[in-house]
């Protein structure tokens, strides 16, 4: 017997596989799963590696207890039906639960009540508070929400360059930067290619990075975004503490602008060790697949119980 977690992004999808006693039995990474950014064919062509991988196993499909499959966007009712139905269709007839992404996050990354502040292309602080109820605090999306997101550092860093072509803003290197990696001359050009109908939320994103070469030269518009970012970041896991009472607790930072934007993670870090000082603040403890497979275990002894 083992048990089994899928943590379903829209690059890569890691199969993480935990056999009886809890322990790493094999894990394995596959193509895209997220229903909302990959073409269906795509999609299934995912899930009957996820299905082939498993069967590969030990006592096939048939020993697996329960698979746990977490992903972006599944609070999109019709999102999941289509990839439950992908996953069946792969061939996998046994226990089956899909949750929020967000959700396998928190699973691996702490122990106890707690949360975890996911800072990628979107931002969201979710989290357990000692009576195990679920919390969120953000994390509404790119239109209205998401500050301290890898697209909201794109975002802002537009802003920068097309404020410091106006003079409304100071002189930035970001101008440059923006123009060199978009291959335009002038600010007309960035605001024709960010509104093309293919330039979405991932796009601008893609230009959060540049944020890191101009922090590099002491560029004010770059700090003062870098700053903005710790801000946004650090009121999500502050409002969270605050708004349930929580007093300790752990607290994880993942996500791609905490792993690789060390000035914005180290200012996030303080203001909210100023702000809730018995917090503990660490990097998540497992992956998020192997967070999905863990949840797998609690749902079997859930039924148990």
């Amino acid at each position: 017997m083992y048990y089994c977690g899928w943590d379903g992004g829209g690059t890569k999808t890691e199969v993480c596989i935990l056999g009886p006693d809890g322990q790493e039995q094999a894990c394995a990474s596959f193509g895209p799963l997220n229903v909302n950014g990959a073409a269906l064919e795509t999609v299934a062509q995912t899930a009957r590696d996820c299905v082939a991988f498993m069967a590969s196993q030990p006592g096939g499909c048939g020993s697996c207890a329960a698979l746990v499959i977490g992903m972006a966007g599944v609070s999109n009712q019709n999102a999941a039906a289509l990839l439950e139905k992908a996953v069946r269709a792969a061939g996998y007839r046994g226990k089956l639960r899909i949750v929020g992404d967000q959700e396998i996050a928190l699973s691996g990354a702490v122990q106890g009540p707690g949360a975890v502040l996911i800072a990628g292309t979107g931002a969201i602080c979710f989290g357990k508070d000692q009576q195990g109820n679920p919390f969120r605090v953000g994390g509404y999306g790119y239109l209205i929400d998401d500050g301290g997101s890898g697209y909201a550092i794109g975002r802002d860093i537009l802003a920068a360059a097309a404020r410091a072509v106006d003079g409304r803003g100071p002189e930035t290197a970001l101008r440059d930067m923006v123009f060199s990696q978009l291959n335009v001359s002038d600010i007309g050009g960035v605001i024709t290619w960010l509104y093309r109908p293919e330039t979405g939320k991932k796009e601008v994103a893609s230009l959060a990075p540049l944020l890191l070469r101009a922090l590099e030269t002491g560029d004010a518009a770059a700090q003062a975004i870098a700053v903005k970012a710790a801000k946004d970041l650090a009121e999500l896991a502050i409002t969270a503490w605050r708004k349930t009472g929580m007093t300790g607790g752990e607290l994880a930072l993942t996500g791609s602008v905490m792993n690789h934007y060390p000035l914005i993670r180290a200012q996030t870090e303080a203001l909210i060790r100023a702000a809730l000082p018995d917090a503990v603040l660490l990097s998540p403890r497992h992956r998020p697949a192997r967070g999905a497979a863990l949840l797998a275990i609690a749902e079997i002894e859930k039924n148990k119980a």
